[in-house]
């Protein structure tokens, strides 16, 4: 018997996720990168708004695939990762892909990840309330 398929975001849902993200961004006044990952991590969306920080066009993918990966936020992933936290030292694996600091959360379906969502271009704050806003609704 085949193993049932990995559930996981829509394209659909995926770009509903960043257009509440740029809704959001916009209110805020703060141009943002969004990545919408799959559970895998994969990216299915990559969104630039116009004046973003040229740095945040790799951080935000790599805040949705650590938030897939991780199966938590990446602000909950750097609280673990402090000096005696259970997760220190993880920034060095991945060959430095892991982001750990906030602005990726998993999305949830019945209690699953079925994807990720990762914004940069603001503060740290200005990132998860963005990302917190993106997932209303799902």
């Amino acid at each position: 018997m085949p193993a049932a398929p990995t559930p996981s975001l829509t394209l659909a849902e995926a770009e509903a996720i960043a257009a509440r993200a740029q809704a959001a961004s916009a209110a805020m006044g703060v141009p943002m990168v969004i990545a919408v990952a799959d559970a895998t991590g994969a990216q299915i969306l990559f969104h630039r708004m116009e004046g973003s920080l040229p740095a945040s066009a790799t951080l935000a993918p790599g805040k949705a695939w650590t938030a897939a990966a991780f199966r938590m936020g990446t602000d909950e992933l750097g609280r673990q990762a402090q000096p005696g936290g259970m997760l220190f030292g993880v920034e060095s694996t991945h060959d430095g892909r892991v982001v750990a600091f906030g602005g990726g959360l998993p999305v949830r379906r019945d209690g699953t990840v079925i994807g990720a969502v990762g914004i940069s271009g603001g503060t740290v704050d200005e990132d998860m309330a963005i990302a917190r806003q993106a997932l209303n609704g799902i």
